[in-house]
């Protein structure tokens, strides 16, 4: 249960040069990522939400202790130290599970809204591309109906033309 810290850093480290980040770098905003909110509209993905949510609603559980094994030394002695600080490690993590359980069913909450709203626009845009193909037939039967009266109003005008009336 010892964690290096040395390990963690030089991991940490290890991954920053990889990656070519260095100190110039002024903020997380400048850091290349999959989850940057400034191209969130244009990287929606539902399927990659449902696979999200899915991941989510079936990893809330938070197990307070990791398996323990190896020398058995060490692990009498991780156990000692587990019974000792039980009384302030479980709690935490049944808080935190119960945080991450709400913010599942948030998730799940939020993606049925975007499926019903997105289930709504397109009911709604239906319906006014109907409304739209309605009102062309009718206007095309006005432009109709007046292209014959101005035909006949075209036939009166060369007739009185004719007559001399004009």
């Amino acid at each position: 249960m010892s964690v290096n810290v040395e390990d963690i850093m030089s991991e940490i480290r290890s991954d920053i040069k990889k990656k070519g980040l260095n100190n110039a770098m002024l903020s997380f905003a400048d850091v290349q990522s999959d989850a940057n909110p400034e191209n969130s509209a244009d990287a929606y993905d539902p399927d990659t939400l449902r696979g999200n949510v899915q991941y989510v609603s079936s990893q809330y559980q938070l197990n307070a202790y990791r398996p323990l094994s190896g020398n058995p030394v060490k692990v009498f002695f991780q156990k000692v130290i587990r019974k000792l600080v039980k009384f302030y490690i479980e709690p935490i993590a049944q808080d935190q599970t119960y945080f991450n359980a709400n913010s599942a069913q948030a998730l799940q909450e939020l993606e049925l809204y975007i499926i019903d709203s997105q289930s709504k626009s397109t009911a709604d845009l239906s319906k006014q591309i109907d409304d739209l193909k309605l009102q062309q037939k009718n206007n095309r039967i006005q432009i109709e109906s007046m292209q014959k009266q101005i035909e006949i109003l075209q036939k009166e005008l060369s007739e009185y033309k004719k007559e001399g009336d004009i």
